[in-house]
């Protein structure tokens, strides 16, 4: 039992349970694969996560997260000094290593006492009413009910809101751009 579980560990989950447990929550965060970071880590390109950290009058407008994990990095030399470019209204990215971010994650989970199933997938919710107050999960081990005060999707296509029954919309594929 939990006070916040948060499904998937990507770009958005790994902030979201680092910042649940900083807060005081007893914190879970569950991702399907066996690596944090998603697309950081494998399925984007280096830094995507850090692009439009300044604005086109080159002011920092993103800070939090992404800044603190940024210096960490630059710090310890897996960074570049964030760029800026000399023409007004363009965006910059800010890259990292996405290895070292990989594992800079890792050492913030712990540092937070975040905990963490991998190699596990959401398969429904348990729900009271309209609130839900766990996750069904199945992994390697056989499939467990995690009960949570709190839970977050964080999943790439929002796969907990779905089963939750939130509602909605499929865009027909003549309409993809």
């Amino acid at each position: 039992s939990y006070d916040v579980v948060v499904c998937g560990g990507g770009t958005s989950g790994v902030p979201a349970a680092i910042a649940s447990a900083r807060a005081g929550a007893k914190t879970l965060l569950i991702e399907r694969v066996g690596q944090l970071g998603g697309q950081m880590n494998f399925s984007g390109p280096p830094g995507f996560s850090y692009a439009f950290l300044f604005n086109g009058c080159h002011e920092q407008v993103i800070g939090g997260f992404a800044e603190e994990t940024h210096k960490r990095l630059f710090s310890s030399g897996h960074a570049l000094p964030h760029i800026r470019t000399k023409y007004r209204g363009q965006y910059t990215f800010s890259y990292v290593d996405p290895d070292w971010w990989g594992l800079l994650v890792y050492e913030m989970m712990k540092e937070n006492n975040v905990d963490l199933m991998l190699h596990t997938m959401v398969t429904d919710v348990i729900k009271d009413g309209n609130t839900v107050k766990g996750v069904v999960t199945v992994h390697p081990s056989g499939s467990s009910i995690v009960l949570a005060k709190v839970v977050i999707d964080c999943t790439g296509e929002g796969e907990t809101c779905y089963q939750a029954g939130a509602q909605y919309e499929i865009l027909p594929k003549d309409q993809l751009e």
